[in-house]
């Protein structure tokens, strides 16, 4: 019969000592100590699964982390595992096991922080920004740009665009509504796209649109401030712009009133883009809110207040150079409209409402054609057979419109009776 160990007892584990090799000290029911010759002590148990021949060493703890009591109960367990077939890792294995499950863990939280972060309102609106700016005009980019910076990622930024509703959502239109209208109606129209984008992207079901469509309160339509009807006061806004002071954004709004422009495209005009010989203006897709290129002749008028700016050119590439503290590398378009509120026209008119003026008074007084006056104002066609028809027909009556058209605005800057003037049949 196989002998049995004696149980150990309290003073025999604390006083084993480290020999020059490791030694054991059995306790019984397959439990014992290993003394290692370092010092450390750890306590083993050795079981056997059913069908197995041989017995499985486990350590199960160290000594004096586990007590003598604490380790005896724990090799009654592992015991009564090994009867019911469940084999019990060592530490080593176990803190492996620990170790890879947390890493795995770690993993997977730093996964779906990741994902999260790529989900979240800000990162999508980011990569919406992104894929619309090719094939945005340039003001078109930085007024969606500056809506969403500084209203919508304030208090969205962190949204997860997967689970986004329409009450995380109503709140901040609603105080966009109560402040700037105008551009809470931009915003109601910049979320639904970004929601879009991210239903583009997988994060979202096909069906998950939000209701945006009659959450605003109901309002009177602005327009853009703009003198159509009073040409007294159209005459003041011209002699007001005359005798402004600084150069340069005199001869940018006379441009713009001149040729109808759009703000934004007449402060970014270059030098290699004007030619004063002949008098035109050829304008790059990327600067069209069409996206197509763009050419204007330019009245006299409008050659002269360039021949002052050229004459002083200097290096600068652009025809409007930026003035103090400007970030921009021309003249910035705001500039222009602030021109005219210090002019005293602020709710009156703006550089934007040059384009209204020409639509309606170049109608009303110089009688010219609407599709000659649409043409002018760069307005979309509806079709290629009607954009090319418009680029190539009505050059010379748009040549034709704006000098008419500066000879008029002229006519009423000197305050000479306004004459209905029309257009020489062509």
């Amino acid at each position: 019969m196989p002998r049995h160990a004696n149980p150990l007892n309290d003073l025999q584990v604390r006083k084993a000592k480290p020999q020059a090799k490791r030694y054991t000290l059995a306790d019984g029911n397959g439990l014992y100590l290993c003394v290692e010759p370092t010092g450390a002590k750890s306590w083993r148990v050795r079981y056997r699964l059913p069908g197995s021949t041989h017995a499985t060493p486990a350590t199960i703890g160290t000594y004096p982390a586990l007590s003598l009591a604490d380790a005896r109960v724990r090799a009654v367990e592992v015991m009564r595992n090994a009867k019911q077939g469940i084999a019990t890792d060592g530490l080593r294995k176990a803190q492996q096991a620990r170790t890879e499950a947390e890493n795995a863990e770690q993993e997977a939280e730093a996964e779906a922080l990741t994902e999260q972060q790529r989900s979240s309102f800000r990162a999508v609106s980011g990569r919406w920004l992104a894929e619309k700016r090719p094939t945005w005009a340039p003001d078109t980019y930085r007024k969606a740009r500056y809506v969403t910076d500084a209203y919508l990622l304030p208090a969205l930024g962190n949204a997860d665009m997967r689970t986004l509703e329409t009450r995380d959502v109503r709140p901040v239109l609603l105080e966009m509504a109560a402040k700037v209208p105008v551009l809470a109606k931009k915003a109601r129209q910049y979320v639904a796209a970004i929601v879009d984008q991210a239903i583009n992207e997988g994060l979202r079901s096909d069906e998950s649109m939000l209701r945006l469509n009659r959450m605003l309160p109901t309002t009177r339509s602005g327009h853009i401030p703009s003198v159509t009807e009073d040409e007294t006061q159209l005459g003041e806004v011209m002699r007001a712009i005359d005798a402004y002071p600084n150069r340069v954004v005199r001869a940018a709004l006379i441009l713009t009133a001149m040729t109808a422009v759009r703000p934004g495209v007449a402060a970014a005009a270059e030098w290699s883009e004007v030619s004063l010989k002949r008098g035109e203006w050829k304008i790059p897709a990327d600067k069209m809110k069409t996206r197509q290129p763009f050419t204007t002749s330019l009245p006299r008028q409008a050659v002269e207040a360039l021949e002052e700016l050229h004459a002083l050119r200097a290096t600068c590439e652009y025809v409007f150079p930026p003035q103090a503290r400007q970030q921009t590398p021309h003249l910035h378009r705001d500039s222009l409209s602030k021109a005219l509120r210090d002019m005293g026209f602020q709710g009156q008119h703006s550089a934007h409402g040059f384009r209204a003026s020409l639509r309606t008074l170049g109608r009303e007084r110089l009688k010219v054609d609407v599709d000659v006056l649409e043409a002018q104002l760069a307005h979309a066609p509806k079709d290629e057979v009607t954009a090319a028809y418009a680029r190539v027909k009505f050059k010379d009556a748009r040549r034709e419109l704006l000098q008419a058209w500066a000879d008029y605005l002229d006519s009423l800057k000197n305050g000479a009776a306004v004459v209905a003037i029309r257009r020489k049949a062509g």
